[in-house]
């Protein structure tokens, strides 16, 4: 059993660090009182009424969870869902530069964009994003762009993200992007990887990390992996347990020359999945050493802290 290091590149943000002052978080919004909202989260529940999902979390009871399960290193998945203006996103993007500094280098973070406000609609100031990037890129703490193409019907693909995606290149920042079935009443379509080619293809310099791994498209997520070079695959939501065959024969093994445990990073998606039980089962898994460890720990380090 691997008992090396652990980076974890995907913690799921709803519920880690403050309410922010005088707003309603962009990353978070209550739906049970919302017909329209309870119809969207039916398959997606946090929890009941009066008890809205995990426990608000601190840095420091991250990183003591992180200390008890062996995680040396984690990423805060900053990301918005839900309608949210300008002023809201940025805020909230602050909140997570200011809990990665108070880390002491231990958590990273990845920005949200502005969300469209009509979905591929919005052409109206494409460069929103850009703006918001160039203003955030020289941040320390920060690794990483959020997209969520479900919630608005937007493929990843459109004309609407390629400013943004453009300047992620410009500054050496990787674009974190959900891929596969969405637990909420979302459309599937837009999360199908496979519009991510025509991504890598005009952006071969973007560093591409699809997370949740793309089910019930994960063998296209494998393909894209060994076609482009700088796309990754993220296995947050997953437990080790679950991974799909054809995830598991590519961390094991190569697709076309390329090796699978190179192109593979870990991930819990806690406080929504356990961590102790994640780690736990992800050391366990009968993969090579070398190949655990890259999985594990090497990858994300060369992707993220070189």
């Amino acid at each position: 059993m691997y008992d090396g290091a652990i980076t974890d590149t995907f913690l799921h943000v709803p519920w880690i660090g403050p309410d922010l002052t005088g707003a309603v978080r962009a990353d978070r919004m209550e739906w049970l009182d919302d017909p329209r909202m309870a119809r969207v989260m039916q398959t997606f529940r946090h929890g009941e009424k009066g008890n809205d999902g995990p426990p608000r979390l601190s840095v420091a009871d991250i990183l003591a969870t992180m200390d008890r399960c062996g995680v040396e290193r984690g990423i805060l998945a900053t990301k918005v869902y839900y309608p949210a203006r300008a002023e809201a996103v940025i805020a909230l993007n602050q909140a997570f530069s200011d809990m990665s500094r108070e880390s002491a280098g231990r958590l990273k973070w990845i920005a949200s964009l502005i969300p469209p406000e009509q979905g591929s609609a919005s052409y109206w100031d494409v460069m929103a994003n850009s703006r918001l990037i160039a203003g955030i890129a020289g941040d320390p703490g920060l690794c990483g762009i959020h997209i969520t193409p479900s919630p608005w019907a937007i493929l990843p693909n459109d004309r609407w993200f390629y400013p943004a995606y453009a300047k992620c290149v410009e500054a050496g920042l990787p674009l974190f992007t959900y891929v596969g079935a969405p637990g909420p009443l979302w459309p599937m379509e837009t999360n199908n990887p496979a519009y991510l080619d025509d991504v890598a293809l005009a952006f071969p310099d973007l560093r591409i990390v699809a997370h949740h791994i793309g089910d019930p498209w994960t063998d296209m997520s494998v393909r894209l992996a060994a076609r482009h070079a700088n796309f990754y695959i993220c296995t947050s939501a997953w437990s080790p347990k679950a991974f799909p065959a054809a995830l598991t024969e590519f961390l094991r093994g190569r697709w076309h020359g390329v090796a699978g445990s190179d192109k593979v990073v870990f991930a819990s998606d806690y406080p929504l999945m356990d961590l102790e039980r994640t780690v736990r089962d992800a050391r366990a898994m009968d993969l090579p050493a070398e190949k655990i460890a890259d999985f594990l720990h090497h990858n994300a380090q060369r992707l993220f802290w070189s």
